[in-house]
């Protein structure tokens, strides 16, 4: 008999668990990146992150808040 409380707390561990894998994977395309020149398996990286700032940057304060809000939400992981 599993508690709402209990449920969240795994649900919580899995997203930071996958967070936590998702972010090596980039850090290993940016590297593969630099080092090669090339996008790890076709990917650019780097291009795909520069681009997701920009959407952010273009969208004014609230594009600035969104991206705020989650860096915060990254940094608690």
């Amino acid at each position: 008999n599993m508690n709402v409380k209990s449920i969240f707390g795994t649900i919580g561990d899995t997203l930071g668990g996958l967070f936590g894998v998702l972010t090596g994977l980039v850090g290993v395309g940016i590297m593969s990146q630099v080092i090669f020149g090339t996008g790890w398996m076709g990917i650019d990286v780097v291009g795909n992150i520069s681009n997701l700032v920009n959407t952010f940057l273009s969208g004014g304060v609230t594009g600035l808040l969104t991206l705020i809000v989650l860096l915060g939400l990254m940094d608690s992981k």
